[in-house]
């Protein structure tokens, strides 16, 4: 084990622990919905929120599969 391939071990996982973090705080975040008023803006947001949190948790899942795969040879 070189220190090039900790170093990326260690990047990689703080990364996917990161967009994890990003996931789960996307998914508590309709509860802002509420506070909006016209009916518009709420459809907008919810349709914003529904891509942002399928973006981020693709992302999530890729890097975790990346950190898997390199710490699993």
């Amino acid at each position: 084990m070189t220190t090039a391939w900790l170093l990326n071990a260690i990047g990689l996982f703080a990364t996917t622990v990161s967009a994890l973090l990003l996931f789960l705080y996307l998914q508590a975040a309709p509860r802002f919905a509420a506070e909006l008023q016209s009916p518009a803006a709420k459809l907008a947001f919810a349709k914003h929120q529904r891509s942002l949190s399928i973006a981020v948790g693709l992302l999530a899942a890729w890097l975790a599969l990346q950190y898997l795969s390199l710490i699993l040879p």
